[in-house]
């Protein structure tokens, strides 16, 4: 794993694996498949924090092994599809520094034996795609801020909504539609008995006029 360790900082000693594309089954050439893993495999321990450096790596999860009775051990999910890049097809958040806490985490970090990333770049605009300067962190250790991935901190605030003050009161307003909808009905109808009454002969309808019309 690249990165030295700086001051009051103690990681993990573990071994990880380089990242492993995952191909369609039967196939004959090697594709861009967009999801690759990583198997990160170090003793017994508990995770208290994953830093990295991401490396053009849209999404990420997260699975954990831990100890326990002898037989196959079941990977359990602890992270699923976090966003490192606001957009793929964009460089924002594509080599930020990343810090994972324990209280992100869906399942408990304690006694793992292994780790295992799954990154996911479903845009054909980077060719290669990863995370770097990987290290997990014990209980206790004490880690340096991280800064803000850009993307982040050039979020805007949400806004706030528009001022009421000086607009008409909605109820009076409505009224006043209602009545000027009302009164258009009244001209409708008087204008389709005008149209009408050019056919009408003492109250009845003339035959023979509606026939020539």
């Amino acid at each position: 794993m690249s990165g030295a360790p700086g001051p009051g900082r103690a990681p993990l000693s573990c071994t990880a694996r380089a990242a492993a594309p995952l191909q369609l089954p039967g196939g004959a050439e090697a594709a861009r498949p967009g999801v690759a893993v990583i198997d990160v495999r170090f003793p017994r321990g508990s995770v208290h924090e994953i830093v990295f450096k991401n490396f053009y790596t849209a999404f990420l999860s997260v699975r954990v092994q831990r100890a326990g009775p002898p037989g196959p051990r079941k990977w359990v999910t602890c992270l699923r599809d976090l966003r490192l890049m606001p957009c793929p097809h964009t460089e924002p958040g594509a080599q930020d520094y990343f810090s994972l806490r324990r209280s992100q985490m869906l399942c408990d970090m304690e006694q793992v034996t292994a780790l295992r990333f799954i990154l996911r770049q479903p845009s054909p605009a980077w060719l290669h795609f990863g995370i770097e300067e990987l290290q997990l962190f014990p209980p206790g250790s004490k880690t340096p801020p991280q800064d803000v991935p850009s993307w982040l901190s050039q979020l805007s605030p949400p806004e706030q909504p528009p001022s009421l003050h000086g607009l008409p009161d909605p109820e009076k307003v409505a009224a006043e539609v209602q009545q000027m909808w009302a009164l258009t009905e009244v001209v409708r109808a008087r204008q389709a008995a005008a149209r009408i009454g050019r056919f009408d002969v003492d109250g009845c309808y003339d035959v023979n006029l509606l026939s020539y019309s």
